[in-house]
């Protein structure tokens, strides 16, 4: 028998291979607790097999197990289907290795976990050294026993405008599954599952969170057997046909993250993120100013002249132009594809423009969609055979357009030239890389290939990024494709379309669940609000914003002088504080469906944070309940002063308190109105 463990920051993983040469996965929340960890005993039943399988690490049928098997393929030339044998475990330093072969046919899967503080990461690999070709109908990055405690899973669903609902099941038997079909993640949550034990929240209960860092077709899963044993799935889904692994070849399937947390969600969260800051880049998030609700189609040089000019009186230092400024594009009918600048609105090119953004010292980004083509366009019409579809069938449109497929070498390379001649004509810092419809069909000539358009959309990134320094942010119709497999290719994400300010409390949640805040766009947007009529205060609006990267998408000339002074307040004290919140962690002080919806930034070495309390309807009762914090230091003494967005002063002291009193006894506040919200700040003192 084998024993080996691996060591993350606090937490500790077992792996342990029985005499009979299975590899079972213990699992284990902290170093102290791994001799804790022996692998499951079965019940031996009459109708059991002699040897009970139970789930392991590179499981396979064929000795009464009757789970998810660690690979799904077959010979094409004998039919015969692969089977693994027995795995070798290593151990190789920073990781431990499970290695399984198909001697017969050639083909072995490994898969390597090491950590990234507290996140096991997850790499598998197939390499084919036989003679034939293998046709790989499913195969899982991921493929886990999940542990005995989970009671309930957690997915997220949605549509346009409407991402980030939690979803909560009870989970006693059978297969639950978070599926992305679309070819991108979608609006329900993407590639991200958790198990949590009964009545698990926030602040209490162990949980486990499962992602797959990939922006295609996905399946995650939880599957428990009627013998109790359970096991737990990420994996890119795989059309049929479409991976056929040839003598030689190798595949790195997409990367899965787990977390584990036995003090509730937040422990959990903070794990992620911090995991994903390590990959993406350290900036300072700029406030943003977006023309899309202030002008949408309307653009010209004089209206974004003066857009800017008022943005910048506002505080904004990055000014994003989007849809609308490219030759033809009067609607969303037309002309993606033709990335030229219009004349007819802007005659002298974008130099004007942007020279009035310079002077007005903000940096200019601008919006593309370049995975997209419209009908109606230059583009289309001199090449129609760049675009997924059946050759068969008419091609459907989404959005009134269609999908150029990236697969083809001559089409990113069209691409990158196109984008490239806008970077070296005009100082474009950022560019919005906008997502804008599913794949569908995602076939050409009939054969599907939805995984080869998200590899070469992140070649085309990659290609990108290491010829001009700037920033990309993610968007797909808002919140339609954020994953950690994008996320190391861009920079920000727009985590949704719906700017109302209500909606992004759930919706930042929701996607902050994976990624840090400072990466999630959050912008003031106009009231009445476009998409859902509501009619809400500047200072709400402000505060929804504050925990994200903020910024602005509404005309500043519809503001009133009240509600500039509101706005330019905040965005002060946004920039005053970003350089140790866009560090820190955001943690939940409420569950999603409570209200207030309390959130709190808590610096890196917890000397101080920010406390955001919004209120959404009328108090239940007139007496409030003590508002206790979480995640503070038990042993430090914090000043507490309130932000105020309106009147004078600006601060108002609220006294001295314990972090642990903060805790455990609370802030006495009052109930507060509807749509009302209150900012508070904590500092070390002494």
């Amino acid at each position: 028998m084998t024993k080996l463990q691996l060591d993350g920051d606090i937490s500790a993983v077992v792996l342990e291979q029985a005499e009979t040469g299975s590899v079972h996965f213990n699992w284990i929340a902290q170093k102290a607790l791994a001799g804790m960890t022996p692998p499951a005993v079965f019940q031996r039943l009459p109708a059991s097999p002699d040897i009970p399988a139970g789930p392991s690490l590179m499981p396979e049928h064929g000795s009464g197990f009757h789970g998810i098997a660690q690979i799904e393929a077959h010979c094409t030339a004998t039919q015969r289907r692969v089977r693994l044998g027995r795995p070798v475990l290593e151990d190789k330093g920073s990781s431990l290795c499970v290695t399984a072969r198909d001697a017969a046919l050639g083909i072995e899967v490994a898969t390597a976990f090491s950590f990234s503080g507290d996140a096991l990461v997850v790499n598998t690999t197939l390499t084919h050294t036989g003679n034939s070709p293998i046709d790989i109908r499913r195969a899982a990055s991921a493929l886990l026993p999940a542990p005995d405690w989970a009671a309930e899973i957690i997915t997220h669903s949605g549509a346009w405008g409407r991402e980030g609902h939690e979803e909560r099941r009870k989970w006693d038997t059978g297969r639950i599954e978070q599926l992305g079909r679309g070819g991108r993640p979608g609006f329900d949550g993407g590639p991200t599952l958790s198990l949590t034990e009964p009545a698990g929240c926030e602040i209490r209960g162990r949980w486990l969170t499962l992602h797959l860092a990939w922006s295609g077709p996905f399946t995650l899963a939880a599957e428990r057997a009627t013998d109790g044993s359970a096991q737990i799935l990420a994996e890119r889904r795989f059309a049929p046909g479409e991976i056929r692994l040839n003598p030689g070849a190798s595949m790195a399937l997409p990367e899965a993250m787990l977390a584990l947390s036995g003090t509730g969600r937040n422990q959990m969260r903070t794990t992620l993120n911090t995991a994903l800051r390590k990959t993406g880049r350290t900036l300072v998030r700029p406030v943003h100013f977006n023309t899309w609700e202030a002008r949408y189609f309307e653009v010209d040089e004089a209206s974004c002249i003066a857009l800017a000019k008022d943005a910048a009186a506002l505080g904004a230092e990055r000014f994003v132009l989007d849809d609308g400024w490219f030759k033809g594009r009067r609607n969303d009918q037309t002309s993606l594809g033709d990335w030229t600048v219009d004349t007819a609105q802007f005659p002298n090119g974008l130099g004007p423009l942007i020279d009035a953004v310079k002077t007005a010292c903000m940096e200019f980004g601008l919006w593309l969609e370049p995975e997209m083509v419209s009908p109606d366009s230059d583009l289309y019409r001199a090449h129609p055979d760049w675009v997924l579809g059946w050759p068969d069938a008419p091609l459907a449109t989404g959005r009134n357009q269609l999908v150029l497929d990236l697969a083809l070498p001559e089409v990113c390379d069209h691409l990158f030239t196109s984008i490239a001649a806008l970077l070296d004509t005009y100082e474009i810092g950022y560019l919005k890389w906008d997502c804008n419809r599913d794949l569908y069909p995602a076939t050409r000539d009939g054969v599907e290939r939805p995984g080869a358009q998200t590899e070469a959309l992140y070649s085309l990134l990659d290609r990108l990024r290491a010829a001009y320094p700037v920033e990309i942010e993610s968007c797909a119709s808002g919140g339609g494709r954020i994953d950690a497999g994008i996320a190391r290719r861009t920079d920000r994400f727009w985590a949704s379309d719906a700017t109302d300010a209500i909606d992004r409390l759930r919706i930042q949640r929701a996607a902050g669940l994976i990624m840090p805040q400072e990466r999630l766009g959050c912008h003031v947007g106009p009231s009445p609000n476009p998409m859902t009529g509501r009619q809400l205060p500047m200072s709400f609006r402000v505060l929804a914003a504050f925990f994200g990267h903020f910024g602005i998408e509404a005309d500043p000339a519809r503001f009133s002088d009240t509600e500039r002074a509101i706005l330019k307040r905040g965005i002060d004290l946004y920039k005053a504080h970003r350089h140790w919140m866009h560090a820190g962690q955001l943690v939940m002080a409420s569950d999603p469906a409570d209200d207030p919806d309390v959130q709190i930034v808590i610096s890196d070495d917890q000397s101080r944070a920010l406390v955001r309390i919004m209120r959404t309807d009328t108090p239940k009762r007139p007496l409030q309940p003590r508002l206790r914090l979480t995640g503070l230091d038990h042993d430090t003494c914090y000043s507490l002063v309130e932000f105020a967005l309106e009147g004078e002063p600006v601060e108002w002291p609220l006294g001295e308190y314990s972090g642990l009193g903060l805790m455990t006894e609370g802030l006495n506040l009052d109930p507060g109105r509807a749509l009302t919200g209150r900012l508070i700040y904590l500092e070390r003192t002494g």
